[in-house]
């Protein structure tokens, strides 16, 4: 696979997830939050499943599972923490808009390095304490100025980012640990449908033809957002330029926030835009641009 092949499928998988936030925003039309969780994250295991399978032949996570206890404890708190983000974050699109839940979302980014600097005591660089002044700044003037019920959606899909942080440092633990992505993404997906299952039959207690009005998005959401989107980056990342890799997929944010205008006509105040560009800004600044940019100038 060529550079250019690998990029191209890698920013077709920042396009499906960036528009998968309006699926989850009028997917919510009959269901609940969880309900859509739910049976999101089953059609996308489902989909990934027959490739685990495959996967299994050459190596097992079940059996190292078994053998580590430590292992399994991390590879089963991917699952909680992958809940964590998305259940906050469909949650939070019942009172937000797309373009802030996406850019507020990327917030991970920054809070990576953060968090591993505080339980971890990793060294972290002058530059992701300046993406850090520029993501809290963003978010004042992305949410600063709304309304109640959206500055509690933006709070709960800014507290979604921090499980996101924790599931990227995790999932590099456990990914060093054991190569078996497809697996893993069909246990952590599975464990996100047990999840948001509970609440699902104990609180919202759909029907079956309360899923056939939004059936699309159901599809989207799962087969192609959690279970395509996902593949491609897999299969792409091992081609491609790391920096321009970490851009591409950044992207996801801006598309959301297009996709938001195109779509819902959710339109942002001058003040939400300069959010998004501090937001967008800092992302790049602690995932893309090299350190040694940096030292050269210092």
């Amino acid at each position: 696979m060529t550079k250019t092949t690998a990029h191209g499928l890698m920013l077709l998988a920042a396009f499906v997830w960036g528009t998968t936030f309006i699926a989850q925003t009028t997917g919510m039309e009959t269901i609940g939050p969880m309900t859509f969780t739910a049976i999101r994250y089953l059609i996308g295991a489902l989909t990934v499943l027959p490739l685990a399978i495959f996967e299994a032949r050459r190596v097992s996570l079940w059996a190292h599972m078994k053998a580590d206890r430590r292992f399994a404890l991390q590879t089963i708190g991917l699952g909680f923490l992958m809940f964590g983000g998305i259940g906050l974050q469909q949650t939070a699109l019942q009172y937000t808009d797309v373009a802030n839940a996406a850019f507020l979302t990327a917030l991970y980014v920054p809070a990576v390095p953060l968090i591993m600097w505080l339980f971890m005591r990793n060294r972290i660089d002058s530059r992701i304490w300046i993406a850090l002044v520029m993501s809290l700044a963003g978010s004042w003037f992305l949410s600063g100025n709304a309304e109640i019920l959206q500055q509690w959606g933006d709070f709960l899909v800014a507290t979604g980012a921090l499980f996101w942080a924790g599931h990227i440092i995790v999932i590099g633990i456990v990914m060093h640990k054991l190569n078996a992505p497809f697996q893993i993404a069909v246990f952590q997906s599975a464990i996100c449908v047990i999840l948001g299952a509970v609440p699902m039959f104990a609180i919202e207690q759909p029907e079956f033809a309360d899923l056939l009005p939004v059936a699309p998005e159901l599809f989207y959401a799962g087969f192609l957002s959690v279970g395509l989107a996902y593949t491609l980056q897999l299969m792409a990342q091992a081609h491609a330029s790391t920096v321009l890799a970490a851009f591409i997929l950044s992207l996801e944010s801006v598309f959301a926030a297009l996709a938001g205008w195109l779509i819902l006509d959710q339109y942002l105040s001058y003040a939400g835009l300069l959010g998004c560009t501090l937001i967008f800004a800092a992302v790049l600044m602690a995932d893309v641009i090299p350190e040694s940019w940096y030292k050269k100038r210092r």
